[in-house]
This record gives C-alpha cells, structure tokens and sequence, in this order.
C-alpha cells in the first residue's frame, strides 16, 4: 500500500536525509516499485525527509546544481496548503488583505452573528464563495471587528454598571448582542458567582459597538398590591444597593466629605424646606409654614429622577422626625404619583407606592415602627454580603446627627445614633487639607459627643481644635462654630440638675455657650439654619431648670420675634 506524504512547503531546497533525523522505532523497508513518473516517498518522515525528493542525475549534474542559487521564499500572499484541524479538509488558503477581509465582512456578520452558524459552517460557506482562510485568520479577524458570541468578564462588568444607573433611576434594562437579547444571569451562574461579585465603583464605560441597551416594555403594571412590613424593608434595602453604585463624590475623597457635599444638593434643600415647614405647622406658624412647604414640593422630584442614597437616608430620618401626619402622608402620595406618572419603574418607585399605601391602611405607629426598622436595617446592612462598596454605610453616618428643631421619639433616634461607629469613617483617604480636618474633627465631634452624652475630654478637646481651625476660613464657617460651640454647652450642662442654683458654674458656663450658639444667627433667616431656633427653646428651657425666670421670658419674647423674621413670600435659590 503505497503511504501518502502530506508537502508542507514545496519551495525547500533539496537535500539527503539525514540520518540522524531518522524514526528510530520504524523499521526501514524497500519503497515499492512505482511508475517513473511518480517519485519515491521517503521512508521515513523526518523534518528534511518532508520535501520534494531529488531527481536522478549524474555526479556531473548534482555538482553544477549545487552552484544555483537557493528558492525564493515565497510572499505572504503567495499560495499554501493548509490543513484545517476542525474541518480535517486541506485546502488552498491565501493571506488576505485588510481590503479584502472588509469587503466579505458583512456576509461572514450575517452568516455567524445574525444567522448564528458556527465558525466551521461559515468557513466552509465562504470557501465555496471563492474565500479561503484558517480558523486563526478568522479570529484574529473577529478579534478586530468585535465579532463575540460570548460575554467577557469586562463586558459583563461595565453592563452591570450601566444596570445598576439605570435601576436607580427606576429604569428596566436588558442588553442585545447584534440583535440578541444577552442573559447575564446565565453568565453569572456558569462562572458561579453574583453580580456583586463583579461589582466596581464609578460611572459606567461606554458599552462595545457590538452591545446596546435597550427598555424593555413593562412586564406588569406600576400599580401594585399593599406590601408587609418585610417587603418594604426589603425593597429599601434593594433601593440602597442600587444607588449606592453610583458615585456622590470622588472615591479617593476622606469618607466623611460625602455628607458635607451633599449640603450642597437640591434634593437636600427640598427635603430640609419640608422639614422646616412641619416644625413651623407644629409652632403654629401655618401661612409660614405654607410657604416653606411648596418650596419643598418644589424640587421634591429629585428623589425620582435624581436620587441618592444620601436622599434616601435623609427622607427617612424627615418621616421619623415630622409631627404632621399630612405632610408625612403627601410626601410618600407625591413621590408615588410622579414615579407613575413619568413610567418610572423598579425597586425605588415600588418602595413608594408601596409606602404611600401602607401607611393608609395601617395605623401611624405602625407606619413610624416600619420606616424606624427601615432605618436601622439600612444602618446595619453588611457591606461585602450585600455587594455595597466599601465605606457606603459609614458615609452616612453624619447625616444621622444632623442638628433638627426638634425630634418625635428622642429615645429610638438615640439607638441609631448609637449604631454608628466612628471607626469606619477613619479608614480610606485621610483628610490633606484644613478644609477636610475641619469636617473630620467637627464629624468626629458630632458622633463622639451624641453617643457619650457630651462627655469625656476627648470632646473638650475637639471642640476647641475646630474652634481653632475655623479661624482659618474666610466663609461657611457657622455650621463648623455651632457644632463646637453646641458641644461646649452641652458638655458642662451634662452634670447640671433641676434645683441647682442659678450660681452654678456648670449652669453658667452651658447657658453662656448657648447664648453664643442662638447668636450666630439670631436677627436673621437662613431655611439652612432652621434648628437654630430649637436652640433659643432650649435656652429657655435651661433658664427655667435654674429657676432664672425673668431670663426665660426674655429669650421666649426672643423666639418669637425670631419667628416672624421668617418671610411670608420667599423663593429658595440654588
């Protein structure tokens, strides 16, 4: 039986085999008589036996061919045989031009992206068509065009990112690979892991050529069925994940300079108007109050189409703080009706309504006891099981000591306040300029002072270092000085009892640094400063506890005149 030779590379020049080269293990054997015109396979394949074999020639003949120049080597668009080892054909394959490749770029799209056929399949289609290439030739000109049929690990990353936008936005989102709709949760599975596993910081890179993003039509109607008390907890916690994805400020910013830079937000200002208005309905200042409330409603909208976990945090701790059960009620009615109004879907319109239904069919203390364990489920949520970035909880540890007018239940807002650890706010990047030592100690201040009950020389010491750092500071220099001021007068009133003499020490240094605090803005109106006037109540307070009456009614008469400072006709500017 005759043994076929597979010609790797006509062109090499010819030579004898060399013996050392040989296969051992294969015995040589006489090559069988064959027709003249057909030459004698070697019996052996050894790299230099591979080749086209010597014609018969003279001695004469061998020496004056030996004296001819070598072969040209052939050029890369020259012919060769190439055997394909997933189609096991050899055929005659052809270095293509980028030209050439991208006038058959369309047809090979439609025949393995749009009609989905395998490689081998499209392979054989265009050599038929005059087109012949290797498996690598094609992949390495898939790699070019984006051609994919699988989802990589950086894909897979930046589409959940772009979800993660849109889902707090309460948008839906699916993703299409050339017309066809990619399942992520396939991905996720296969590999074993979650979303949250892939989860990165930041704003979402451009999707490929190759991916789109597109809303899918809603499976359900928005309108849906009261929810448990669970339910919503749930959804709140789902809400945080969402928004917690997408970036407040600068990653490599001192995790305490979130809370300040969300001073500077509309949403904030919306929230703080509302607030200020249920202090002054509470006051009995209703036209006021009136006033104050439709500046609120005003940008109210933002929680919907610009929202935060800040927002989120700081609504809840509104509803846990406002007297008024119709303010509290409109609240949850409005943000409900918008979210449908303008289709917005997802985890953070549902908690609205959900909500705005709730707290209609239940009673109020059972509403206050929801959006309280709401709260505290958001405060101790575990950060790596949840899939949260690092540091999301404790950024929001400052907005839960935020000075108020005044607080519904004092006792449960004490328990947040004791689930905060200052500890968490320490770590990532250290403030590096006076600007953000004077956040981090006034922070550190608010936190240290509130769970040791003004106590301890660590908060002597704190005060007094932001006093100190404030005198560098040409501006917004009155929430850093009413922070320490505050503490100072609360520090020597700690171990002040009703009964104690007017002479008091402790009593006449706590009311002298109140003085100062009510000072900073009294004969003046700033809506951002609204608990300043919980502090005159409470320097009256603290005047009657000492038994000063006169006193008392003095800063009583100062409260309300404070009160009618504030305009009847008044516009926030942002």
């Amino acid at each position: 039986m005759n043994e076929y030779i597979f010609v790797a590379n006509s062109y090499a020049p010819a030579s004898a085999p060399n013996s050392a080269l040989l296969v051992a293990h294969r015995p040589q054997r006489s090559p069988p008589v064959l027709p003249s015109s057909i030459p004698t396979p070697p019996a052996t394949l050894s790299p230099q036996s591979i080749q086209s074999p010597p014609a018969q020639t003279s001695p004469d003949e061998s020496v004056t061919r030996s004296q001819e120049p070598e072969p040209t080597k052939p050029s890369p668009n020259q012919m060769q045989s190439v055997f394909s080892s997933q189609t096991g054909e050899s055929y005659r394959s052809q270095q293509h031009t980028a030209q050439v490749w991208e006038s058959h770029k369309e047809e090979i799209r439609r025949l393995y992206l749009d009609e989905n056929r395998p490689l081998k399949e499209v392979m054989a289609i265009m050599r038929q068509r005059g087109f012949r290439a290797t498996v690598r030739m094609y992949k390495s000109r898939f790699d070019k065009w984006g051609f994919s049929k699988n989802n990589s690990k950086r894909e897979v990353v930046t589409m959940l990112q772009v979800q993660r936008q849109r889902n707090a936005l309460g948008k839906r989102t699916t993703f299409q690979r050339n017309g066809r709709e990619i399942a992520i949760d396939a991905y996720l599975k296969r590999k074993g892991i979650s979303q949250y596993d892939l989860a990165e910081p930041g704003i979402a890179e451009s999707l490929p050529e190759h991916l789109r993003c597109v809303t899918p039509p809603p499976e359900t109607p928005l309108a849906i069925q009261v929810g448990g008390a669970l339910s919503l907890q749930e959804l709140v916690l789902q809400t945080a994940r969402d928004l917690a994805w997408n970036p407040y400020c600068p990653a490599d910013f001192p995790l305490v300079t979130s809370s300040a830079i969300y001073r500077g937000d509309a949403l904030r200002c919306a929230i703080t108007d509302i607030t200020n208005a249920d202090w002054l309905f509470h006051v009995g200042h209703y036209s006021r109050g009136g006033v104050m409330c439709e500046q609120g409603f005003k940008s109210l909208h933002l929680m919907v189409t610009r929202p935060s976990i800040f927002g989120l945090l700081h609504l809840l701790l509104f509803h846990l703080d406002a007297y008024n059960k119709g303010i509290i009620k409109e609240v949850w009615r409005y943000l409900a009706a918008y979210s449908a109004t303008i289709r917005v879907d997802g985890p953070l319109a549902r908690l609205f309504q959900g909500i705005s239904k709730f707290i209609n069919t239940h009673e109020f203390d059972e509403y206050w006891n929801l959006i309280f364990e709401c709260t505290e489920r958001l405060l101790l949520i575990d950060e790596q099981s949840s899939g949260l970035p690092e540091g999301t909880v404790a950024r929001l540890y400052p907005l839960i000591f935020i000075p108020r007018a005044h607080q519904y239940k004092q006792g449960p807002y004490r328990r947040l306040q004791n689930r905060c650890d200052w500890n968490r706010l320490t770590r990532g990047t250290k403030p590096r300029v006076p600007e953000e030592m004077a956040i981090y100690e006034a922070s550190e201040l608010l936190i240290i002072g509130a769970q040791s009950n003004w106590q301890g020389e660590r908060v002597l010491e704190l005060a007094e270092s932001v006093l100190e750092k404030t005198k560098q500071f040409a501006y917004n220099v009155d929430f850093f000085i009413y922070i320490a001021l505050n503490a100072l007068a609360h520090y020597y009133r700690a171990d002040f009892k009703p009964g104690d003499p007017i002479s008091s020490p402790k009593h006449q240094l706590s009311v002298q640094y109140l003085e100062q605090v009510c000072q900073l803005s009294e004969g003046k109106w700033d809506p951002d400063l609204g608990y300043f006037m919980g502090d005159l109540e409470k320097l009256e307070d603290w005047y009657r506890e000492a038994g000063d009456t006169l006193m008392a009614d003095e800063v009583h008469r100062r409260w309300r005149g404070s009160l009618e400072l504030i305009p009847m006709q008044w516009e926030r500017v942002h």
